[in-house]
């Protein structure tokens, strides 16, 4: 079981400006520390140990001798830590540790004096690290927002930038920008001359500069959804700037160059199929040389296929056949680089690529104890809505020829997330104790454009439920499994579409898990963290609506009567985003209409179950539960 439900022992790695070093947040459950190895044995030379329940979120390499990185707090029912907004600096050794930024330890130790700093209330962002100073770093600080005698991270603050010194923690505002949770970008003088946030109306707003002096000016994006507009980089010669977005009567978001002289705006780069998932850089970090698509498999498109990045990525992509190929990090030269390969059957490793030599050499993995050759890979599956909407999705079979018990997995979110191709514990723990897995990216999922995206809203428990329905007949159809051995299972919005589909389809499943999830649609308006931001009141009002008839006959809270199927229910009594209250209502409404429900609540966990021990025990009474429900009499043991 553990093979299965352990984490990640690498978070992410950097290589050094020298390439003599690698920078490595190291751990379990987790929690990181910062790690320094050498490049020539492996061996560790420095590095930080954080505390208990602290973990290191990001770092950065400021010079071959010097590191920032950034803290969070592990609480419980988290997997990932919450930032506190605080900056470290460290030497490579180890020593020489010193907090820049944040609000927890005001006085800091400088030498044989004490100085006392004013504690900074704020979380704070990277956004460039001055190439050539190795002193200061500039970065973006939202202010938290005092409520009481408490401060809390506000999603509308205004961000300001500043110039911060990574020895001595001394900062000096540079500007700010007049838009609510605004993303900054620099040009290439690591000016910040454009920026994407929320005016006072909550709607997406670009502005710019023309020079770094000058006023800010709004933007005019004609034609663009203004909420799809990413910012990414601006051209090599500051004269342009890329940017992501959905444009009017185009199916799908891609690349776009704006002229910032003549405001002119052109297409770079797009797919037919899918959403631009993301850039590719050159070595320099400067230029974007192509771009890449997720959504079904590792698509990529060039700006500039002779630039070495780019032969990098074409030689690797090679070598590493169906697996997608991330350059994680670069030499300030270029000369050595550090790809991360990973996949469906492949949970990540790591590999040493000298561009020279162009040789690649196997250097850490991100799950050491995980064997590719006994995963069973995902394969892409196309399925066709009632209404004649393309869907996308996954099926993974267990070993074996022939039908299989069949575990409908749709994911949470819903709105802007979507299953992919890459390597998932959960699913491979199905396939290997002998059940089919199918994952559908039913409408309102993300990677497939803003209009699909924006047909999911206001269908929770409507068309979007029938996406999944329609996916699981596919799979009866196409022998994947027998009519009377599915059962659906989902976290957050998908325990959400697994109880509606035990209430949409009582015939159909067997059984129906519901983890970390939504029951009442009219209590999601009011609970937990999603409304207590205007942001997040207004999210709500777009994908729900306020229809208080309509909410109630699309929660499965009331409708429990129409429920045949056997119903389990897992909920962290923490819960931060699906409010408790959630989870006991639905028990409640099942036990009012004679329904046996299997509970687990789980104190000190909150959104999902992220202590390694629960995980193992947790899946242990799902499995058991899932083996009843769909295993036949005399068909032995799953995955026997």
């Amino acid at each position: 079981m553990e093979y299965f439900t352990r984490y990640d022992q690498l978070g992410s790695l950097e290589l050094s400006p020298n390439g003599e070093f690698v920078a490595a947040s190291v751990g379990q459950s987790g929690q990181y520390s910062l790690m320094v190895f050498s490049v020539k044995d492996k061996k560790i030379v420095g590095g930080v140990r954080m505390p208990d329940r602290m973990t290191v979120a990001e770092f950065h390499w400021v010079s071959d001798e010097r590191l920032i990185y950034m803290t969070g707090a592990q609480f419980p029912g988290k997997r990932y830590a919450t930032v506190t907004g605080e900056i470290f600096g460290v030497d490579r050794d180890g020593k020489g540790q010193q907090r820049l930024y944040g609000s927890w330890g005001a006085q800091q130790k400088t030498g044989t004096n004490m100085r006392v700093r004013e504690a900074t209330f704020a979380y704070a962002e990277l956004l460039s690290m001055l190439r050539g100073d190795g002193r200061y770093v500039l970065i973006a600080e939202y202010p938290w927002k005092l409520k009481g005698n408490e401060y809390f991270n506000d999603p509308d603050a205004m961000p300001i930038y500043s110039r911060l010194d990574v020895r001595t923690g001394t900062k000096a505002k540079v500007g700010w920008v007049p838009l609510a949770g605004a993303r900054l970008l620099v040009d290439n003088h690591d000016q910040v001359r454009f920026a994407v946030g929320r005016n006072e109306q909550q709607r997406l707003t670009a502005i710019w500069k023309a020079a770094a002096d000058d006023a800010w000016s709004t933007f005019d994006l004609p034609g663009f959804d203004q909420e799809t507009v990413r910012p990414r980089r601006f051209t090599k010669d500051d004269g342009a700037v890329y940017f992501t977005a959905a444009k009017q009567g185009e199916p799908f978001e891609a690349l776009y160059r704006l002229d910032l002289t003549s405001q002119q705006v052109t297409k770079a780069a797009g797919f037919e199929a899918s959403d631009v998932g993301g850039i590719i850089m050159d070595f320099a970090d400067r230029e974007i040389v192509g771009v890449y698509s997720l959504a079904d498999s590792a698509e990529v498109q060039w700006l500039n296929p002779d630039d070495p990045a780019a032969r990098l990525y074409q030689s690797l992509r090679r070598a590493f056949a169906d697996q997608y190929v991330h350059i994680a990090s670069t030499t300030q030269d270029g000369h050595l680089a550090l790809a991360f390969v990973n996949s469906s059957v492949n949970p990540g490793e790591y590999y040493l690529f000298d561009t020279t030599k162009r040789s690649a050499d196997f250097f850490l993995a991100s799950r050491q104890w995980v064997d590719p050759r006994q995963m069973r890979p995902k394969e892409a599956v196309e399925v066709k809505a009632r209404d004649g909407l393309v869907l996308h999705g996954y099926l993974t079979r267990p070993a074996g020829a022939g039908e299989h018990p069949l575990v409908v997995f749709p994911h949470g979110g819903p709105h802007g997330l979507y299953d992919d191709d890459s390597f998932e514990g959960d699913v491979q723990l199905l396939a290997n104790r002998g059940y089919a897995v199918l994952q559908i990216n039913y409408r309102g999922s993300g990677g497939y454009g803003v209009k699909f995206e924006e047909a999911g809203y206001r269908e929770w428990g409507a068309r979007m439920q029938d996406d999944v329905t329609d996916a699981t007949l596919w799979a009866i159809e196409q022998k994947v499994t027998s009519a009377d051995r599915i059962c659906i299972f989902g976290a957050s919005y998908g325990a959400y579409a697994a109880l509606m589909g035990a209430v949409r389809e009582p015939k159909m499943y067997k059984c129906a898990i519901g983890l970390a999830g939504v029951y009442d649609l009219e209590l999601m308006l009011s609970s937990a963290d999603v409304p207590r931001s205007r942001s997040g009141r207004a999210y709500l009002g777009d994908v729900l609506g306020n229809d208080k008839e309509q909410l109630r006959s699309r929660s499965p809270v009331y409708n429990a009567n129409l429920i045949e199927a056997a119903v389990m229910l897992i909920h962290g009594e923490a819960d931060w985003r699906a409010d408790f209250e959630q989870a006991t209502r639905m028990k409640a409404a099942l036990e009012k209409n004679g329904k046996p429900v299997e509970w687990l609540a789980l104190a000190g966990e909150g959104h999902g179950i992220y202590d390694e021990e629960s995980r193992r025990q947790v899946y242990e009474r799902v499995l058991d539960f899932l083996d009843r429900n769909l295993m036949r009499k005399g068909s032995g043991a799953a995955g026997q």
